[in-house]
């Protein structure tokens, strides 16, 4: 009778010495300065880590920013309005916001020399992950991010236990992974251990490198190997969804304006999400200049996205500043099916006008100061 509950001690013992060896190794031997094997993640950070006083607005967020704002038209449109900007695409294909504020963090401890302005897409969900096992998620739970989401996670008081079970074991699941990873032998342990796939974290095809550096951080869905196929899949079996849902929304938008027909109460957490990542800008300073944080939202469908918690935070006084083109009225342009590479994400051309009518947004903005 005691024997089995004394193989049952010494295993629970092994199991916790593993565990607690784990994250003293990733102590003693933390990850990498530089990001290993997250495809253009990695690029870009060991770019902007070379780079870093070389700008003075970086664009952070999901796919929507990575496909959908070019920093050299930006900065071009700025100049023919006399203000100089010079900008870099730090877009994660992917991100939610709880991704989005873990980079952010690490781009405003590189404490870059001229740096005055944060571009932040939020509108994605605030902290789901698909893949809970991939690389790219398990990078960023770290000890500190995870409990915040717990936090988050936690304190909706809305969503009921069969919503918020799922997101709590997906975000423990990478947390572990993550601690198990002995920081500098990440590597080793994810290839040959958990047998996770680092050739290639890009959902569509590796990018041309030396362009995705060219276009300051910018890398079209046009570009990229599997292009026609993707727009293919959205001309055959989205586009009438797509079609649907715009004329819905404009319906909607036409007899509400865009922050009401968004405000959704049940964003509370979310909102406070925001106003942290908006406090911890405002108290960064370069040069005895503080950086301002500067929120958008891209051109998306509300079935694509999720803005109340910015409205949220807006209404609040959490953010000084939001630019809206989530609005298929107002913005019809960039939400016709030429200028998309499916429902949520815009093709060059989209993101030529979108980001001339950011730009344009900006401008005005600067010169109202």
């Amino acid at each position: 009778m005691l024997r089995p509950l004394v193989m049952f001690g010494y295993s629970l013992i092994f199991i916790i010495t593993i565990f607690l060896s784990s994250g003293l190794l990733n102590i003693v031997l933390p990850y990498y300065k530089t990001i290993q094997n997250l495809g253009e993640i990695s690029v870009k950070w060991q770019y902007l880590t070379e780079h870093k006083d070389d700008y003075d607005a970086i664009f952070v967020g999901p796919s929507t920013t990575y496909f959908g704002v070019i920093p050299k038209l930006f900065d071009e449109y700025l100049t023919t309005e006399g203000k100089r900007v010079k900008s870099f695409n730090f877009g994660i294909a992917g991100a939610n916001v709880s991704e989005i504020d873990f980079y952010l963090q690490k781009i405003l401890a590189l404490k870059p020399a001229n740096l005055k302005w944060i571009f932040l897409d939020c509108s994605v969900d605030l902290f789901t992950n698909i893949g809970s096992t991939s690389a790219q998620e398990i990078y960023w739970h770290t000890p500190r991010k995870t409990i915040e989401n717990f936090q988050l996670i936690l304190e909706s008081s809305i969503d009921s236990w069969q919503v918020k079970a799922p997101y709590i074991y997906a975000n423990f699941q990478s947390f572990i992974y993550r601690w198990l990873g002995i920081g500098q032998l990440s590597t080793f342990w994810q290839e040959r251990i958990l047998n996770l796939d680092l050739s290639n974290a890009d959902p569509l095809a590796k990018v041309s490198e030396d362009r995705l550096l060219q276009e300051s951080g910018y890398y079209a869905i046009d570009w990229q190997k599997k292009a026609e196929k993707w727009k293919t899949i959205f001309r055959t079996n989205g586009l009438d969804t797509y079609q649907k849902n715009l004329k819905n929304e404009q319906i909607k938008l036409a007899t509400l304006n865009s922050e009401s027909a968004f405000n959704n109460p049940s964003i509370i957490y979310g909102a406070k999400m925001v106003k942290n990542i908006a406090s911890r800008i405002e108290q960064q300073q370069v040069n005895n200049n503080k950086i301002e944080a500067v929120f958008f939202i891209p051109p998306l469908l509300e079935t694509d996205s999720n803005p109340s918690a910015l409205y949220k935070a807006y209404q609040s006084g959490y953010i000084d500043t939001l630019f809206a083109f989530n609005n298929p009225n107002k913005f019809s342009n960039l939400y016709e099916v030429d200028r998309r590479i499916d429902s949520a994400h815009l093709n060059y051309q989209g993101a030529q006008e979108f980001t001339l009518l950011l730009a344009s947004k900006f401008a005005q903005y600067l010169n109202n100061l």
